[in-house]
């Protein structure tokens, strides 16, 4: 072993060694969490789930869209290119909810931020 390699496995020596990473001004856990976001954005959007997910968000904010009164008389059955369907117990409820159809398209689109609902359709349950 040569003499310059023994030393540096020495403990004494460690603390006189340059350190690579002092000129970095982020830290590499942060730089490493902004690469990985945009790998994962990346690869979302190559395999076509952006769409998806919007989708999915909008299912899951549909009580808060609506309120707890009209979530617990209604849900969403399933969302498809910006048309999302809403199973409802009664004609009653269906008139209701018809009236409100703008705001409640508004409400989610806000609470996604998102664009992802165009319209709903109001089903009735059986």
């Amino acid at each position: 072993m040569n003499s310059t390699r023994s030393s540096l496995l020495h403990p004494e020596n460690w603390e006189n060694r340059p350190r690579e990473d002092s000129k970095k001004s982020v830290s590499p856990t942060e730089e490493q969490a902004e690469q990985l976001g945009g790998l994962l954005e990346a690869l979302v959007a190559d395999l076509g789930l952006k769409q998806k997910l919007g989708e999915y968000r909008a299912r899951q904010v549909w009580e808060d869209a609506v309120g707890p009164t009209l979530a617990a008389q209604s849900r969403p059955l399933k969302v498809h290119n910006g048309r999302m369907e809403i199973a409802v117990p009664s004609a009653v409820w269906r008139t209701q909810l018809s009236f409100m159809k703008k705001e409640i398209v508004d409400k989610i689109n806000q609470l996604t931020g998102k664009k992802t609902i165009k319209e709903l359709i109001l089903r009735n349950q059986r």
